[in-house]
């Protein structure tokens, strides 16, 4: 075990901040762990708190949350969490797993970020890659390379993403911005979807208020004679893009070089260069560009 982690220990407890049960259960864990982990981690220090918080000061290599536990501004290696766990401030990782349920209060700041359990961060959040398949919130401004979202997530501000894929429940409340956005099940964004490739495929009642593209592709889930019955469909106030192709669409405007309406949309008005218009699809105005 280390000696500074076990210096500010025995301090805590001559201090009477623990009692001696906590002080032997959270040294005889921090044993255990090293010997279990000795090939994996070899080398590597580690902080565990099962209810007592602890502080890290610097960047620790690796923390382990487990139980009813909570941390102050943890800088870290690896970070990982399989209880119910709050950090007070902010969270910084190269690596992070969580399989409990988690809350930062502060920004969160990470390199790859794998969530299985519930996840919370209330500030901002920066990140390399994001895998979400559990429930997920976010209330401050999210900025990543790539998220992939299975689960629940709900986004409450802007987020500005190179390639998100959404299979889950999904709900934003302000922007997005990305390069590359497909989402496929239940997604509703309040505000503006802004991508240059755009692929949707809904499931149930979806809607973004502003889709912005340069290819945009809205397809009805399934596949075969059966996806004819499917009743997803997506409802927009407008769309704008290059290329526009729409199946089983609700919109106010759509506008763009390319626009193929397909089956089962209804459209009250379409600006566009090149048109054609499925036979079971409405439009209630064209204008030529």
């Amino acid at each position: 075990m280390d000696e500074e982690i076990l210096k500010k220990l025995e301090k805590r407890l001559a201090n009477g901040e623990i009692s001696e049960d906590t002080y032997k259960k959270i040294k005889g864990r921090y044993e255990a762990e090293e010997s279990l982990d000795e090939e994996e981690f070899e080398d590597e220090e580690e902080i565990e708190t099962d209810d007592e918080p602890i502080e890290t000061d610097g960047k620790t290599k690796k923390v382990s949350l487990t139980g009813a536990s909570k941390a102050t501004d943890v800088n870290c290696k690896s970070f990982r969490s399989s209880g119910a766990s709050k950090i007070e401030g902010y969270l910084k990782a190269d690596t992070a797993k969580v399989s409990g349920a988690t809350k930062v209060e502060g920004d969160a700041l990470l390199g790859d970020l794998v969530s299985s359990g519930s996840f919370k961060v209330e500030g901002k959040t920066e990140a390399d890659q994001m895998e979400l398949s559990g429930a997920s919130k976010f209330e401050g401004n999210v900025k990543a390379k790539k998220i992939k979202s299975n689960g629940s997530s709900k986004f409450e501000a802007d987020v500005d993403v190179d390639e998100f894929s959404s299979s889950g429940a999904l709900k934003m409340e302000m922007n997005i911005t990305a390069k590359t956005f497909t989402a496929s099940g239940a997604f509703k964004i309040l505000d503006t979807l802004e991508a240059q490739e755009i692929m949707l495929k809904p499931g149930g009642d979806c809607s973004i208020k502003h889709v912005k593209g340069g290819d945009v592709l809205v397809e009805r889930g399934g596949s075969g004679f059966f996806s004819m019955f499917k009743k997803g469909t997506l409802k927009c106030e407008s769309i704008t893009g290059d290329k526009i192709y729409l199946e089983n669409t609700r919109a106010e405007n759509v506008e763009g070089d390319e626009v193929r309406i397909g089956p089962g949309c209804k459209i009250d008005t379409v600006k566009a260069k090149n048109l054609k218009v499925h036979e079971s699809s409405t439009v209630g105005s064209k204008i030529k560009l």
